[in-house]
């Protein structure tokens, strides 16, 4: 990512530039959040003068910012470095949160919140329950259907032709899964209302976060966030472990439907998978389990076997 500067004028030229592919606005300290095929550009409001501060993410970011930096000499930002914790710092009562499968090119999105206190501590220390991407699916497998129905728990399975539906009236990923966190969270919090402490493993800013929600009748509030929270808080480490069962479950039972164990990810063995199921379900069918904004369903649908 880089971020520099820009000024008034240049800020038009970019806002006509790029009108046809504005997918937020006027959001907080936000202007505009800008996104064309692969590069993303997020323009901050200034309410002290008149220059403007712009990131760029994606594909060749220093050609963009070049073209419309008003510095002569352009660094790209340093990646932030996200400490994970050896330890859980809070173990009390609580409510966490986090998804899986915003990667898997024909995986569902997945969500789950989960109550914690010292009994169910008891229960994470018995069964090793950390972050799932530290566990692998055979063991997913096996442990949490074991302690599935010994805890509180609220999911949500998006499947990719929801999904697809929302991401063409709008919704982008984020708030896509913005609106999937605060249904669990909210859910959750309404069989356990005593607990106070809400975590959840950061995606986006906390000002994005709320902003995504504008609309939403119930909101769940005061909601602490932080990058790799599943080490950090317990809840957010068992929901991660619920949500990835449920994942895997699901793409079980895909499998089983149509004969053919789908892969995960994004990447090329993906892409021979996606031809193959074209080949022998027809494409119709494939936009049920394809999420249609991922560059492999270019690859694989403008294919001569389609």
């Amino acid at each position: 990512m880089i971020t520099i500067k820009i000024d008034k004028t240049t800020l038009d030229k970019i806002v006509d530039e790029f009108k046809d592919y504005i997918i937020d606005s006027d959001i907080g300290y936000i202007m505009y959040v800008f996104k064309k095929d692969n590069t993303m550009l997020t323009i901050y409001n200034n309410k002290k003068g008149d220059t403007f501060k712009m990131t760029i993410q994606g594909q060749d970011p220093m050609s963009i910012a070049k073209k419309y930096s008003l510095e002569e000499k352009i660094m790209p930002r340093k990646s932030k470095v996200v400490k994970e914790s050896p330890f859980f710092i809070d173990v009390d009562q609580q409510i966490g949160s986090d998804e899986v499968g915003t990667g898997d090119f024909l995986g569902p999105i997945v969500v789950c919140a989960a109550y914690c206190d010292h009994e169910t501590m008891k229960l994470i220390e018995q069964y090793g329950i950390v972050d799932s991407k530290k566990l692998n699916d055979t063991t997913i497998m096996r442990i949490v259907p074991l302690l599935i129905k010994k805890v509180y728990y609220s999911a949500k399975i998006l499947e990719n032709d929801r999904y697809n539906g929302a991401y063409q009236k709008g919704f982008n990923i984020n708030k896509i899964k913005a609106i999937l966190h605060n249904h669990c969270l909210i859910e959750l919090h309404n069989k356990v209302p005593y607990v106070k402490n809400v975590y959840m493993d950061q995606f986006t800013p906390e000002e994005m976060y709320y902003s995504y929600l504008n609309g939403i009748d119930k909101v769940e509030k005061d909601i602490i966030f932080r990058e790799k929270g599943e080490t950090y808080f317990p809840s957010v480490a068992l929901g991660s472990c619920i949500a990835r069962y449920l994942f895997l479950d699901n793409m079980t039972f895909k499998a089983k439907k149509y004969g053919m164990k789908i892969p995960f990810g994004a990447g090329n063995e993906v892409n021979v998978f996606a031809k193959k199921f074209i080949t022998k379900f027809g494409i119709t069918e494939f936009d049920k389990i394809a999420k249609k904004n991922f560059a492999n369903y270019k690859q694989v649908t403008d294919s001569k076997l389609v």
